[in-house]
């Protein structure tokens, strides 16, 4: 499996909030409700803030991550892949392929507590729990338990 990271660019905006739209609306809709200006405006000051790019597996974009490289830890701001490449596998090494940005360093994500299936994922794959907070699971990922 080839995976590798390519930077978003302003072209591909419009394809990233598609994809981020099919995923998160209803998870976000089910916590506050949907204020599309809002998202767009909180999307739109995020997208070449956080390090966006896509995943490529053998050169094919099967989804997108928004990442942040900080001194002691990388945080996943969001991992979506495209439907069709769901369960297939991939979230683990795309995970791996994020951590070894800083090997010294912890992987940490924060998982809506709505999203049963996402939060089941990291703790099957060998996150911990660090943080129960209003809304979200802030989880570190244990490369021990790997």
């Amino acid at each position: 499996m080839n995976l590798e990271l390519n930077k978003c660019s302003l072209d591909d905006k419009n394809e990233i909030w598609a994809l981020f739209l099919e995923s998160m609306k209803p998870h976000i809709e089910k916590i506050w409700g949907w204020d599309v200006e809002w998202q767009l405006n909180e999307f739109n000051g995020r997208y070449f803030e956080l390090n966006t790019s896509f995943v490529l597996l053998d050169g094919k974009r099967i989804g997108y991550v928004q990442y942040t490289l900080l001194d002691d830890e990388t945080y996943v701001d969001m991992l979506i892949l495209y439907p069709e490449n769901r369960s297939l596998g991939y979230g683990v090494p795309i995970l791996t392929l994020l951590d070894s940005l800083q090997k010294e360093n912890s992987l940490k994500l924060r998982c809506f507590k709505v999203n049963e299936s996402a939060y089941r994922f990291y703790l099957d794959n060998g996150f911990e729990l660090v943080d129960d907070e209003e809304n979200f699971y802030l989880l570190r990922w244990c490369k021990i338990a790997l």
